[in-house]
């Protein structure tokens, strides 16, 4: 979903431009340096990912010798070794390493032999642009921008805008910052980039963020990687009004995914958060999205493991929005870290395959249904909790509880229910620990091949009531919080046995609540007993 509005690009500077559109001149082609591409010492993650990083990848060091390309006030220099200013424009013609600072009013175009890399150091180093793509990279192997410690750099594409369905004009192409090949950003410098023309930085195989305090405002995609986006560290923060962040290629094994191993982004977007043509895999860091559409997009699987934090809020603030915190066609797979989805239509979406928790701890808030398998919901470990508007679970087949702790809320209507399966499914409860409550016409409870035992009944629970069910003797199961009015209950846990337990409200809890439920409680008002034979 596009939105044609443009965003506020508060960084942009005011006044008139020195505009520049000349063809390149020749440069000095004295002997510069290349760079090397060697695997540097082995970097381990919190869990395998896809991601690669090169020597170059990593290298945030220049030396005194390489040409240091000054732009300030009242400085005549035009050329440097491998470098030449030509009306207003900068051109890179050789490879190796440039050190840049000042401010250039005209555009930054690299072009080397396509088997050579170009590292370039931001040090204090400002792009203004309105005619031409602010920073193209036409040719190269790779380009690598190193964002030197304690310094503040900006581009800004100061274009008045695309217009869909248009041709753009000579020399312009979609990214403030654009990369014809795989570009890297590293170092411990910051970089704002301001694009009310398209996006903000592009690279047209694999974008590589490695750390650096990276700002991104952009009327159309944040970052985009056609092949790939990685990243291993920095502060990102993405402001847009199309996706935030985008990979759609995937010709080729190595393509198509995004890959986050540490750092922290921020993603605000009047579309999606991340969409993503093949998979996702997340595994350290911290991720924070804000989407009118759906947070994290994909044609394929979503897997997150290792210690990484994710907060998804997906909302257009219409009546009628469909968002979702994850959607995606392939496997959703959860085995670590904490996944906390505060608004969506659907929390989780697997549209043709699984649903499977292993791990971490997951928090689902949703208008609809909290998770949807296509295939199968599997919650083997970890934790699960959902408040959902419509069923908690729903599967196009099997829901199986085999270990971790999983609590359940789901819309009082009696259209939806805890639990969904279609005839011929079952549910499960091999393992673990399970509370489940909501309507009563719907409701499905667990199959009696279950292998663990597990009490099914129709009661009337008050949503903000406390409540516990307790064995004969007085020992607490559980002890939980309605966060809606219910008619039915459903527990399942390795404490059960058969004989008599008894539904109490208005207790007294012990402990804080933790994903809707308490360590124990004491006192309260008997409801009702049960029976587990």
């Amino acid at each position: 979903m596009k939105r044609t509005t443009q965003l506020l690009l508060t960084a942009l500077l005011a006044g008139s431009l020195l505009l520049a559109s000349c063809a390149p001149g020749e440069v000095e082609t004295s002997a510069v340096p290349d760079v090397s591409d060697t695997e540097p010492a082995p970097f381990v993650p919190p869990a395998e990912t896809p991601a690669t990083w090169s020597e170059f990848d990593l290298n945030t060091s220049w030396l005194e010798t390489d040409p240091h390309i000054e732009l300030t006030e009242g400085n005549t220099r035009t050329e440097w070794p491998g470098a030449k200013l030509v009306g207003g424009d900068l051109y890179i013609k050789q490879p190796g390493t440039y050190v840049l600072s000042g401010t250039l009013n005209g555009q930054l175009f690299i072009s080397v032999d396509k088997t050579t890399k170009v590292h370039l150091v931001f040090k204090g180093f400002t792009v203004h642009e309105e005619g031409l793509t602010p920073i193209l990279c036409e040719r190269a192997d790779k380009v690598c921008i190193t964002l030197a410690d304690g310094t503040e750099n900006y581009v800004n594409d100061l274009h008045s805008g695309f217009v869909d369905g248009g041709t753009p004009p000579d020399g312009r192409n979609a990214g403030a910052i654009h990369a014809k090949m795989g570009l890297t950003i590293n170092g411990n410098g910051s970089l704002t980039v301001n694009s009310t023309y398209r996006h903000g930085i592009v690279s047209n195989s694999n974008l590589r963020i490695v750390s650096g305090d990276i700002t991104v405002n952009a009327v159309e995609e944040g970052l985009k990687g056609k092949e790939s986006v990685s990243i291993r560290g920095g502060n990102i923060s993405i402001a847009s009004c199309d996706d935030g962040i985008k990979v759609n290629q995937a010709d080729e094994e190595d393509q198509g995914f995004f890959a986050m191993e540490g750092g922290t982004v921020k993603i605000n977007t009047e579309a999606d958060g991340i969409d993503v043509i093949k998979y996702v895999r997340i595994v350290g860091g911290s991720l924070q999205v804000q989407s009118f559409d759906h947070a994290i997009v994909t044609d394929g699987s979503v897997s997150i493991a290792g210690t990484p934090t994710i907060r998804l809020h997906a909302d257009s603030g219409k009546a009628d929005s469909d968002a979702k915190g994850i959607k995606a066609d392939g496997d959703v797979t959860v085995e670590g870290g904490t996944l906390l989805i505060t608004k969506a239509f659907e929390g989780i979406e697997s549209k043709n395959a699984s649903v499977r928790i292993a791990g971490g701890r997951v928090v689902v808030h949703a208008t609809n249904d909290g998770v949807n398998g296509g295939s199968l919901i599997s919650v083997e470990g970890g934790s699960l909790h959902v408040v959902s508007g419509g069923d908690g679970l729903d599967s196009g087949g099997n829901i199986r509880f085999a270990g971790g702790s999983t609590v359940i809320c789901s819309s009082p209507s009696n259209a939806y229910a805890p639990m969904d399966v279609p005839e011929g499914s079952e549910i499960l409860t091999d393992g673990g620990f399970v509370l489940a409550y909501g309507s009563l016409n719907a409701v499905q409870f667990p199959s009696q091949s279950s292998a663990q035992p597990f009490l099914a009944a129709t009661v009337s629970m008050k949503q903000g009531t406390v409540y516990a069910l307790r064995d004969k003797d007085g020992n607490n199961v559980v002890t939980f919080t309605a966060k809606e009015n219910a008619l039915t209950l459903c527990v399942s846990s390795s404490d059960l046995t058969a004989g008599e337990y008894t539904l109490y409200k208005d207790v007294t809890p012990e402990g804080n609540e933790t994903d809707g439920i308490y360590a124990s409680s004491n006192g309260g008002e008997a409801v009702e007993t049960f029976s587990i034979s």
